[in-house]
């Protein structure tokens, strides 16, 4: 599976997101705990506050978000930007088959993502227990984020290059994978809102540590980025006559690890499969499968329709009353529309030099 070779072209391709995961986590990671530990520092020093006054706080929305746009487009470049400039013709000419190819380009990304989080995240410890923030924080929390945001983040990489096996450039593997890690949350949302015109009311309450206890808990669960989004860890002082700090630590139920865990056991193989069977005629195409475009325009249709509806039938109804009729002339207008943009777009071919 390790060919040179290969490595070094995914270097080549992939360096530009190599370089942002690893800067963007030491930003976000050691560089900003060493500059809240300095500033406590500078406050007890400066205005003579006790340790026992002040609090630390970390949320992991702080880098998630970011996170998550770095390891599409990290995938993105793996493979979207080859279909963009048609140089796969060029990868696959070379001596490897295309198994090995596609289990380089993911080894390559993992072995980054892993390396740039485990490093970062040390760093981090380090600097909790050698400055003034090992007086008010205990560095286990980030033992725990650990074993949830690498998990995560290697399912989000693998799940978004199956996208990109299936998107015929770099734009649209990029687009199309940031839009179904939070597809179950989205659609559902919509289908919530068609359900509730109609009478039947779904239990969209989610609660952090009830995984899996309402159909809103599900949903989160199952959208990818959610769990590391609401990842949070918080120290403060409960008694400042006897200094003693309490810590809380709001972590997702250790049975949110099956999300990633069945994503990377469906997308992972999947992937592999349909890279092997890659039409490059229709490189820089929205879609690279013709089969799939029925299934993927009424997909779109479908959602636009639903969109358009929620914000009709608000828009048209009375205070207290949503509007079934303005609901329904929505979701009329909102699928017209999206068929007639989709079938433009599906036929654009977008390609650059090599």
């Amino acid at each position: 599976m390790f060919h040179k070779a290969l490595w070094m072209r995914n270097q080549k391709l992939g360096g530009p997101a190599v370089w942002a995961i690893y800067l963007s986590l030491f930003f976000f990671l050691p560089f900003s705990f060493y500059g809240r530990a300095q500033s406590l520092q500078t406050q007890v020093d400066r205005f003579h506050i006790d340790e026992t006054q002040l609090n630390f706080s970390f949320h992991g929305v702080e880098i998630a978000l970011f996170m998550t746009l770095i390891l599409v487009g990290f995938a993105s470049l793996l493979i979207g930007q080859e279909r963009t400039t048609h140089s796969t013709d060029l990868t696959f000419s070379l001596p490897f088959n295309r198994k090995d190819i596609f289990l380089t380009k993911w080894m390559f990304g993992v072995v980054h993502i892993t390396t740039g989080l485990l490093l970062n995240l040390l760093l981090c410890m380090l600097i909790v227990r050698f400055t003034i923030l090992n007086e008010i924080a205990d560095a286990s929390f980030l033992l725990e984020f650990m074993i949830l945001v690498v998990p995560f983040s290697i399912a989000i990489f693998t799940f978004s290059m199956f996208i990109g096996t299936i998107a015929g450039s770099i734009i649209s593997q990029f687009i199309l994978s940031f839009i179904f890690l939070f597809f179950p949350i989205g659609f559902f949302s919509l289908l919530g809102t068609f359900l509730m015109y109609h009478g039947v009311q779904l239990d969209m309450n989610y609660a952090l540590n009830g995984t899996f206890k309402s159909f809103g808990a599900f949903i989160h669960t199952a959208t990818l980025p959610i769990p590391v989004f609401e990842f949070a860890y918080y120290t403060d002082v409960v008694n400042e006559m006897n200094g003693s700090v309490t810590d809380y630590t709001r972590m997702p139920d250790y049975l949110v690890l099956l999300s990633p865990l069945i994503y990377f056991a469906v997308t992972f193989p999947l992937g592999i499969w349909l890279f092997s069977r890659t039409k490059n005629e229709n490189n820089g195409r929205l879609l690279v499968f013709e089969k799939g475009k029925r299934f993927f325009s009424f997909g779109v249709v479908l959602c636009f329709a639903l969109a358009f509806g929620m914000a009709g039938g608000g828009l048209f109804g009375s205070f207290d009353q949503s509007s079934l009729i303005g609901y329904y002339f929505s979701a009329a207008i909102g699928g017209v529309l999206s068929y007639l943009v989709l079938r433009k777009i599906m036929n654009i071919r977008l390609g650059l030099s090599k």
